[in-house]
Parts: C-alpha cells; sequence; structure tokens
C-alpha cells in the first residue's frame, strides 16, 4: 500500500502583504481604556477626555493620513494648470450626513448634503473627483445653540498689556517652504516642507491634522463659528479653502510641538502661513460675498493679533465688518434664511464673534 504523503501548502507566503491601515474614529485615551469615545457637541474633547481632564488626541488617525498622505504624493500625477470643476456649497449640516452609529467602522462617509442660499455660498476650489480618504464615522461637532455669547470675552487684554511684537524675518527661509536637513546645524533630520510640494497653495497635508485637532483644542471655544468634525470632514475631502486652512495653521503654530515648526520658530511658521493666507484672499478679485470669506477675516484679525500687529488686526476686524452689513448678518436678513438649526447656530455664533472683534477694537481707541 502506497504511502499517503500529505503536503501542507501556503500559495500566499511568498507574498508581500501589507495590513491596510484603518482610520480609528476613537481617541488614543478612549483606545487604552478600551471605553465608548462619545464626541462632544461644544468640543473637539470627548467626554470621556473632558471628564478626565486629559488632552482627547488622535494619534492613530493622524498617522494613518501622514501614511496616506505619502502614498499619494508618490503615486499621483503632478497637477498642471488649474483645477478641474469648482464646486460652491452653503454650510453642510453634519448632523444631516451621518446617519449611521459614530462606531460603525467599514462605513464610508455619505455625500454631502448642501443646502444652497442665494445671499452666501462658500466656494470651495478643489476638485471632488480627486481620491482622498473618506473619514468613516465621523464624531458628531457643532456649536449648542444656546451658545450664543462669546466664551472668550475675558481672554482679550488691553492694548498696554500687550505683548511685544516678535522678530519675524521679511524674508522667509527658503525651508519654511521646502523640505530641509539642516535647518539648524546641530540637527540633521529632515523634517517636511510647511506647504504640499503638489499643491503649494495649502499647507502640508502631513501636518494639517496636527494643526485643525491643535486649533479646536485652544481656539473652539473662543471661536465657535466653525465645527470640529466638519472641517475635518472637508479637509479629507480636499474642499478646506487654501484660506481657511493656512489661517487655521498660521494660529495652531503657536501650540505646536511639531518639529517642523519647532526648529523653524513658532513666530515665523505663524508669519508664513499668515503670507500665505493673505495670498489667498487677493488670488480672489473681487473677493467673494461669501461666509467663507468672513470667517477668513476672523482668522486672519486673530493670527494678526497673536503676531502682535495691531493695525493689520484693526484691518482685517473692518474688513469682517464690512462683509457681515453685506451678507446680512447684521441686521438678521441671513440669520432668517437659514433652513436648518445648524446653520442658525453658525450664523449666530459668527455674528457674536465679530462684534467681540470689533468691540476689542473700539476699546483700543477709547
Amino acid at each position: 500500500m502506497d504511502e499517503f504523503h500529505i503536503v501542507f501548502e501556503a500559495p500566499q507566503a511568498g507574498q508581500t502583504k501589507k495590513k491596510r491601515a484603518r482610520l480609528v474614529t476613537s481617541c488614543d485615551h478612549c483606545r487604552l481604556k478600551k471605553i465608548k469615545c462619545s464626541q462632544s457637541r461644544n468640543s473637539s474633547k470627548c467626554e470621556a477626555c473632558s471628564a478626565a481632564r486629559v488632552a482627547c488626541r488622535f494619534h492613530d488617525r493622524e498617522q494613518y493620513f501622514a501614511e496616506r498622505g505619502r502614498i499619494m504624493s508618490r503615486n499621483s500625477p503632478p497637477r498642471g494648470g488649474r483645477r478641474g470643476s469648482q464646486v460652491s456649497v452653503s454650510i453642510i449640516d453634519p448632523m444631516r450626513e451621518h446617519s449611521s452609529s459614530p462606531h460603525s467602522g467599514g462605513s464610508s462617509a455619505s455625500s454631502s448634503d448642501t443646502h444652497s442660499s442665494s445671499r452666501y455660498t462658500p466656494g470651495y476650489g478643489y476638485s471632488m473627483s480627486e481620491p482622498w480618504a473618506n473619514m468613516a464615522g465621523d464624531r458628531l461637532a457643532y456649536m449648542s445653540p444656546t451658545q450664543e455669547t462669546w466664551q472668550a470675552a475675558n481672554t482679550f487684554v488691553a492694548p498696554a498689556m500687550f505683548p511685544a511684537a516678535p522678530k519675524v524675518r521679511e524674508h522667509h527661509d527658503p525651508s519654511l517652504y521646502g523640505g530641509s536637513s539642516d535647518v539648524q546645524g546641530s540637527q540633521r533630520s529632515y523634517i517636511l516642507p510647511l506647504f504640499d510640494p503638489q499643491y503649494p497653495d495649502r499647507p502640508n497635508a502631513t501636518l494639517m491634522m496636527h494643526f485643525i485637532q491643535s486649533y479646536f483644542d485652544h481656539y473652539g471655544s473662543s471661536f465657535p463659528c466653525m465645527a470640529y468634525d466638519e472641517t475635518v470632514k472637508q479637509f479629507l475631502e480636499q474642499t478646506l479653502s487654501p484660506l481657511i486652512a493656512s489661517g487655521i495653521a498660521a494660529l495652531s503654530a503657536w501650540y505646536s510641538d511639531l518639529p517642523e515648526v519647532v526648529r523653524r520658530g513658532a513666530a515665523d511658521v505663524s508669519a508664513a502661513y499668515c503670507s500665505h493666507a493673505k495670498k489667498a484672499l487677493l488670488a480672489r478679485t473681487p473677493q467673494p460675498t461669501t461666509l467663507e470669506t468672513l470667517h477668513g477675516f476672523i482668522l486672519l484679525a486673530w493670527a494678526e493679533y497673536k503676531r502682535a500687529r495691531l493695525h493689520e488686526y484693526s484691518a482685517y476686524v473692518k474688513k469682517a465688518s464690512i462683509l457681515s452689513d453685506q451678507l446680512g448678518l447684521s441686521d438678521g436678513s441671513l440669520l432668517a434664511t437659514a433652513t436648518s438649526e445648524y446653520e442658525q447656530t453658525v450664523l449666530r455664533n459668527t455674528w457674536s464673534v465679530v462684534r467681540q472683534l470689533v468691540a476689542t477694537m473700539d476699546t483700543w481707541a477709547a
């Protein structure tokens, strides 16, 4: 009787399969504790991190997007000329876009439900056809309608108390706009450029997730006119305008611990992003009368305040006030056209921020 030979085959043993990274929806603290991560509606912190008084970080998600950004940079051919079709959308309600549970992994984000308005249409100049990661199970976060007052009114300081202006070079180091292996003589490790090499009109995608998180950690309650999850969603879908992205980066640079910021200096990095945001405004001639432009004025005003440039701060506050009148935000006519509670909240909070900025500017003249 012939002997039976049993052979164990592993057809895929010689293949190198790399497990695809999964976009996590729980913060690092909740993943460590193995508890449910429920996003608070008026903060970038989840409920568990707020109760524990710890930082709400998403390092796993940032690493995922950084890796994806590197892959996209290698595989995507450089774009030439103008972008594809321009997309104009109004305020997007994230509550209407996510009907599934925030923790149902594997589902992709649903298509955007836009609400058109004849008086405000924040136009975003990125092609929606580009393949970028969809954020599965976005955690819903937007400002509460009862939060009408500007929470950080007391954080403003009198002009006499304002810190001395940091020394910002007029001609920035080339490494601000490109990668460098020798920003400081004693440190030879490579650091990323501040702006995307393929799309130089916007901040580096690998750094931007950190900037968004840092912005809402430090400014979310002070400027409740922007929603955390909606900002993240627009960034992942490449619909976040260069104006808003550069404004967020300019403010977040002061609190960033990234080597790309620390080695260059927060003042120089903030100045570089401020300059880019201003160029984004000048590129729009005439400047569109949109809510996005108003938010850009607000971000630039506060960014100049942080840089101790009071004249520029006042100039952008005046522009924001004039644009508010043109939009019908000051007399309430724009608020009457809102089709959802979310839109009303965004408009109400935006007008509250503008009034507070104007009041602060007026106290200096008094």
